[in-house]
């Protein structure tokens, strides 16, 4: 299991977050070319796993079918992740998909499996972001900044074609929780405040409220 600390950091640029971190002394190098990250992520009627959130249930768990590049119109190895929260914690089961075309049929058909049946759990909100990965040079720290952040909502499996923009770079630090202890001097040098952040809260919020 490992830990996944948030950032959520307003009026910055990205550019100006980046070499604040690239700044810290031996710590990181760029690990992975930028690229698109696509999160469709599921819920039920009830939006039991956006109120667990919420009300900071510790023990929860969502689902999102995720693939990556620039286009929204073709799902290229898309992969069913159910994200697992204990605590402060967490891990993912995956589940690699069959591509498919981005349709209120194909998006249907394709999340027809029974695990996500026995949950009633359906898409309702897309999120598409640029994402930075940042590495330590120990191999054991890794860093993604995300930005241009945009939330589709989703109704009976059709996407919006038209996103609500958010402005924020979310920066997390992953970690395994054995090395927490070791890599204190890098998680006090980061020069920003820890927040609770959820892209897939956010996105609900903006786009429904």
């Amino acid at each position: 299991m490992r830990y996944e600390r948030k950032y959520r950091i307003e009026n910055i640029e990205y550019q100006q977050v980046y070499q604040k971190i690239m700044s810290i002394a031996g710590a990181f190098r760029k690990s992975y070319g930028d690229r698109w990250v696509n999160s469709i992520y599921l819920d039920d009627l009830d939006f039991n796993a956006l109120n667990d959130n919420l009300s900071g249930i510790s023990n929860r768990f969502k689902y999102r079918l995720r693939w990556y590049g620039d286009s929204l119109e073709e799902l290229k190895k898309p992969i069913l992740e159910k994200k697992i929260k204990e605590n402060m914690l967490g891990y993912k089961e995956l589940f690699q998909m069959d591509s498919f075309i981005n349709t209120p049929r194909g998006l249907r058909e394709s999340l027809s499996i029974r695990q996500l049946q026995e949950k009633s759990a359906v898409p309702v909100v897309l999120i598409k972001y640029l994402r930075t990965y940042l590495q330590s040079f120990d191999n054991r720290v890794r860093i993604t900044i995300d930005r241009s952040l945009n939330y589709f909502g989703i109704n009976n499996y059709s996407i919006d074609p038209f996103p609500i923009q958010d402005e924020a770079i979310i920066l997390e630090v992953k970690y395994d929780e054995e090395i927490e202890e070791d890599i204190s001097d890098i998680l006090q040098a980061i020069p920003f405040r820890m927040t609770k952040n959820s892209k897939y809260c956010s996105g609900m919020l903006e786009y429904w409220e």
